[in-house]
């Protein structure tokens, strides 16, 4: 593991990824539900927040990703830090 959490998801997640007829449906609602345990893990108090917050960063992501080249047409890549 390196000292960026999104670059080690991102490299567990690349196999999968990379498998032909690779099903992006299944793989992301396994990382929603690791989303989900994060919100779990909050006091109850600030799950509501916490969800709010993720929901948001997620639109705010998916965005800021699409304004920015990508390597051709149809191909968004990852950016890794």
């Amino acid at each position: 593991m390196s000292d960026c959490i999104h670059c080690d998801i991102h490299d567990l997640l690349e196999p999968e990824l990379m498998r032909e007829g690779a099903d992006l449906g299944a793989i992301a609602a396994k990382v929603t539900e690791v989303l989900a345990d994060l919100v779990i893990m909050a006091d109850p108090q600030d799950r509501a927040a916490l969800l709010a917050d993720v929901i948001a960063n997620l639109g705010h992501i998916v965005l800021e990703k699409t304004d920015q080249p990508q390597g051709g047409a149809g191909e968004a890549r990852p950016r890794r830090h």
